[in-house]
């Protein structure tokens, strides 16, 4: 399965979702190679820290280095493409190809607002690619406030489907990144390990 991490805003989480998910669906047992889509290879900067992980990374910052489905899934369970924080060339040939595109928005006015354009994307894109399925994800969602819930009714009246996971804002995301692992890896029995299992559980 191809699984595209997707939104024009920036700091919204897809870099973590990304990183995390790819440890958390190679701890299943599936082997699982990791995109980053990004220009600025952001993933490619947290592998250098720590280069010893369960998944490939690899850096693909156009359409002409993304490939095809086929030649960018072969001998692979699982793609986890990171795109960048634009709605370009790159981002279209990447939901060309996703089997699932995830929406990661923070729970903001301001970040449910701008998500509109990305959404936007869709309805054109499954004209061409019929297998792909479009999620939205909460993240970052601060953790005891009434925010998560008001989000998800805002985010329910654009028709689409919605994770029941939700990625909150956790100190040990940062922690993880910075050391160069997952959080499964860096705090494996925490709230925040757990949150990611159950999107991982969820997308299988």
């Amino acid at each position: 399965m191809i699984i595209s991490l997707v939104n024009q805003k920036g700091g919204v989480g897809k870099t973590t979702i990304a990183v995390n998910l790819a440890n958390s669906l190679s701890e299943k047992g599936y082997s699982v190679v990791l995109v980053d889509a990004d220009p600025q290879g952001s993933v490619l900067q947290w592998q250098s820290i720590l280069n010893n992980h369960p998944f490939d990374v690899k850096h693909c910052p156009s359409a002409s280095l993304l490939g095809d489905r086929k030649s960018l899934a072969k001998k692979t369970d699982h793609v986890i493409i990171d795109a960048p924080p634009a709605i370009g060339e790159i981002t279209q040939a990447i939901l060309a190809i996703s089997d699932l595109a995830i929406v990661p928005i923070a729970p903001s006015p301001l970040d449910i607002w701008s998500s509109k354009e990305t959404i936007s994307l869709f309805p054109e894109t499954r004209k061409r690619n019929h297998r792909m399925e479009a999620k939205l994800l909460i993240c970052r969602k601060i953790v005891g406030t009434r925010v998560g819930k008001e989000a998800r009714e805002a985010l329910e009246t654009y028709g689409m489907a919605l994770f029941e996971s939700e990625i909150s804002q956790r100190v040990a995301f940062v922690e993880a990144m910075i050391s160069g692992q997952s959080v499964l890896t860096y705090a494996p029995n925490s709230e925040a390990a757990r949150e990611i299992r159950r999107l991982s559980k969820e997308i299988i």
